[in-house]
């Protein structure tokens, strides 16, 4: 059986993103047994996807659908597809080959990650970690900060991946490929994920704070209201929490104009539920430090 997804719109066949290749025994059960394996990968790459996703956005969705099936091998060929893009800017083309890529590559580093032997598997957060790094790699929100999955709720579907794996009989294999490279799954280590597990699964709140640079867009004059900014080629709306200097701006001391930027401290907040699920994603500016005057002239400076 081989199963495959690719995030292009093209039939799928050889150049797919990932192949996983199962060799099955057909006197080992049921035919149903080889659909019920399939399904189970299936449901546990899926979730991954889910997970490693809000790592980008906390609203992007992703799903796994059935683009073709071949009884003559059990070829069961899938595409992954961003469904509810929440942003204007992740709908460009290389924005989802971007995360296309990084999910991907965060389901292969997990999948190799349940696969190191007892005693030797690192803690689950280093996994965690691995996922934000790349997240981090794909720059798609042009921000410093991309928070880790929550380590309860990415073991949800590394243990269903596990149980997935213990249907096996002792003569089949699973092999996963990436492109050019081959991985084979080993099948006799099926400890689940959740028992790298040390910390309480309760609501959690995680912060982070970096410096960095903003063109302002959209100034707030009068009242509380967000900010408009740029940052790479994001367009973001901000808070701006700093009131001393949020005072001195309304008094006149800072006679900034669209296309100045700003030297700030910006704060990400995650937060999560008691089931490892981020249920709000924000950033606020929490200091200012500089006005970094625009050195172009306005596009109507110049008159003839």
């Amino acid at each position: 059986m081989t199963l495959s997804y690719t995030l292009s719109d093209e039939e799928p066949g050889f150049d797919a993103d990932v192949v996983l290749n199962i060799k099955y025994d057909p006197n080992a059960g049921s035919a149903a047994r080889a659909f019920e394996i399939a399904a189970g990968l299936i449901h546990s790459l899926e979730d991954m996807d889910r997970v490693f996703s809000q790592s980008i956005h906390l609203e992007l969705e992703t799903a796994l659908v059935v683009d073709d099936l071949q009884k003559s091998s059990l070829k069961i060929f899938l595409k992954n597809v961003l469904r509810g893009i929440p942003d204007e800017a992740l709908k460009d083309g290389d924005v989802k080959k971007l995360v296309g890529h990084y999910l991907h590559k965060s389901k292969y580093a997990a999948i190799k990650w349940l696969d190191e032997p007892d005693g030797e598997r690192r803690p689950i957060g280093d996994l965690t970690e691995e996922v934000a790094r790349l997240a981090k790699e794909t720059d798609i929100r042009h921000l410093p900060d991309y928070p880790a999955p929550n380590s309860a709720r990415l073991a949800q579907p590394l243990d269903k991946f596990q149980e997935t794996k213990r249907q096996f009989a002792a003569n089949e294999s699973l092999t996963i490929t990436l492109g050019n490279d081959e991985y084979s799954v080993d099948l006799n280590q099926t400890r689940p994920g959740s028992d790298s597990l040390t910390e309480v699964n309760d609501e959690k709140e995680l912060v982070n704070e970096h410096e960095i640079f903003l063109i302002i867009g959209k100034p707030d004059f009068i009242g509380n209201a967000k900010w408009g900014f740029r940052h790479g080629k994001n367009n973001l709306s901000l808070k701006i929490l700093d009131e001393i200097w949020l005072q001195k701006f309304r008094d006149g001391m800072f006679p900034i104009k669209p296309g100045d930027a700003l030297r700030v401290r910006l704060r990400s907040e995650h937060h999560y539920d008691a089931k490892g699920n981020l249920t709000k994603s924000d950033e606020t500016v929490v200091r200012v430090f500089d006005v970094i005057e625009d050195s172009d002239p306005p596009k109507d400076f110049f008159r003839e």
